[in-house]
């Protein structure tokens, strides 16, 4: 091998170690920018669900103070659930219809009463537990009772 050949051989290498280094410091700082992003999302969510959370925590809470306040009675108990149902309704949660036929995406049958004349088939004819939904999605379904021959 000549002296030319040597030298821009050598100099190839250099440059091919030059644009090693360049590649390696790029993927570096385009490492540490997408754990930058990662982090910064991180944040605003939990900032954004704080503000979304905070304050139904804090009335949920009221209503909890107002229970332990006073001597529980009925009328206490269901202004306490009706303030709860009224709270998660700011906040999207639907209660679950309980009129008419019973429809299993939603209702959950927990027993059968004898069928009786006018009434359909399937019919929810009593709620044990009321249903809800947050957008659309069971959050619980309705634990109902339905007209059905036995």
């Amino acid at each position: 091998m000549s002296d030319d050949q040597i030298k821009e051989l050598t100099q190839e290498v250099a440059g091919l170690r030059d644009l090693f280094l360049r590649r390696l410091a790029d993927d570096k700082t385009t490492k540490q920018l997408v754990q930058s992003v990662n982090a910064s999302l991180t944040r605003r969510d939990a900032i954004d669900q704080y503000k979304v959370f905070a304050p139904m925590v804090k009335e949920l809470l009221l209503a909890v103070d107002r229970l332990k306040s006073n001597d529980p009675s009925a009328d206490l108990n269901q202004s306490v659930a009706d303030e709860l149902v009224t709270v998660l309704s700011r906040y999207g949660v639907e209660q679950i219809d309980t009129d008419g036929i019973v429809d299993p995406k939603v209702h959950e049958i927990v027993g059968l009463d004898p069928l009786t004349d006018g009434v359909q088939p399937d019919t929810i004819v009593k709620v044990v537990r009321t249903g809800y939904l947050l957008s659309g999605s069971v959050l619980r379904p309705a634990q109902v009772i339905v007209a059905r021959n036995k």
